[in-house]
């Protein structure tokens, strides 16, 4: 074993890098492991108190662990989201 490939296990463990290349991936595999990748934010983000921040439909959106959805501008929510 090179340490090379030792530390690429070692970031695979904490990182959750994918063992294929996207490039590589099917299309179903990609959905799959961009679903995986969100969810794993989210838990992150949530178990220290904070919302996840993504963009949809051109706006950004504050989504917190309650299931509570704002409009986000400038840092701050201005809005409930409620899907329009």
């Amino acid at each position: 074993m090179t340490a090379s490939k030792d530390l690429s296990a070692e970031y695979t463990l904490l990182y959750g890098i994918a063992e294929k290349s996207v490039f590589e991936m099917t299309d179903a595999e990609r959905k799959q492991a961009a679903a995986k990748a969100f969810e794993r934010a989210k838990e992150a983000a949530f178990t220290r108190g904070l919302p996840i921040i993504y963009g949809f439909n051109g706006l950004v959106i504050a989504e917190y662990a309650d299931g509570r959805r704002f409009v986000r501008v400038n840092g701050k929510d201005v809005r409930p989201y409620n899907g329009n």
